[in-house]
């Protein structure tokens, strides 16, 4: 993802929500990464701990975030989502050092943001910035999480191109702005994003089932998985059931064929990934995990699954194994 934002000349902020892992945010400095994004002022502290000191904090801003912001802005760079100029002010009033403004686009999603026709709004924020000394505009932002329900590159894809074609609209209107874009499926399927200046991918750095399925990535790029136990086989019902539930996996699901998958069995061995045809989670409680095991299947005593969203899978647990046994520790709950 570095080697693309370089290629097509764009800058790489990368999302952290995902990994949550100070040793996985070092393997970004590797590859030059001096910019990061998270989706919390807590998110935000647990990095600014390891000396990253350029932080976007990708969520609306609210008021209960000040007392963290006072504490960042002492050692970190912040862009805030600001949806209200009032919070502008507010943030000039408690805060010591400036602070740059990113405003949310919302493409006609329906989650946060201004709606990108919402030109009103617009104005009132870049009025508010220029007015206070504090506050510099940083540029327009959107991520539109329709590109996570597409079921093909091309899906995908188009959606991606309905973003750009907003993004393309308001750089005409506001040529100064820098324009960013963030999600995985695009970022991991185009090759030119036209006006954009920046972007913010986070997934990516695991991949997940959702994301083979969607086709922005293959079963051998996924890098995230989890070890369930198995417990009691119910061969009447070609069911296993296996210590893995909810508060291991998260509730997400994703439609394969005609079936809901909460996420799908695989092998793994030197020769690679290799799906377990037919073995997949059918239902989750709490702590149940139902995998569905054909007739004459063997069992063994734990099964690896490929988990649906591999963001918030990783958000439950508080470290990594690797395949060679080192422990990576993370924070968790987002």
């Amino acid at each position: 993802m570095a080697s693309k934002a370089k290629n097509c000349n764009i800058s790489f902020t990368p999302h952290f929500k995902t990994h949550q892992s100070l040793t996985i945010g070092n393997w970004f400095r590797d590859e030059g990464v001096r910019a990061i994004t998270v989706s919390s002022a807590g998110m935000a502290s647990y990095f600014a701990s390891d000396g990253w000191d350029d932080i976007t904090i990708a969520f609306p801003f609210f008021p209960g975030m000040i007392p963290a912001l006072i504490h960042l802005e002492k050692t970190t760079r912040l862009r805030l989502f600001l949806h209200n100029p009032q919070d502008i002010e507010l943030l000039k009033q408690q805060l010591k050092n400036p602070f740059r403004v990113i405003i949310e686009m919302d493409p006609g999603y329906g989650r946060s943001g201004t709606h990108f026709r919402d030109f009103q709004t617009i104005e009132k924020l870049l009025d508010a910035c220029e007015k206070c000394n504090m506050a510099s505009f940083s540029g327009f932002y959107i991520h539109d999480g329709r590109t996570y329900q597409a079921k093909s590159p091309a899906s995908a894809a188009d959606h991606a191109k309905t973003v750009l074609n907003i993004l393309a609209a308001l750089k005409s209107d506001y040529p100064q702005a820098s324009i960013i874009f963030g999600d995985t499926p695009s970022a991991s399927l185009l090759n030119d994003f036209g006006v954009v200046d920046e972007i913010t991918p986070g997934n990516f750095v695991f991949y997940d089932w959702m994301q083979v399925q969607i086709g922005s990535c293959s079963l051998d790029d996924v890098a995230l998985f989890c070890l369930l136990p198995s417990a009691q086989l119910r061969p009447e019902y070609e069911k296993l059931i296996v210590h893995g539930g909810a508060v291991h996996l998260s509730k997400d699901s994703i439609q394969v064929g005609d079936r809901i998958s909460y996420g799908q069995a695989v092998s793994m061995d030197s020769s690679g990934i290799s799906l377990l045809d037919g073995m997949y989670l059918s239902s989750l409680s709490q702590e149940h995990g139902i995998l569905m095991v054909p007739k004459g299947r063997e069992v063994t005593d734990s099964v690896t699954i490929c988990p649906v969203h591999s963001c918030l899978t990783a958000n439950l647990h508080d470290s990594y194994i690797t395949t060679t046994g080192k422990r990576i520790e993370k924070r968790i709950l987002s």
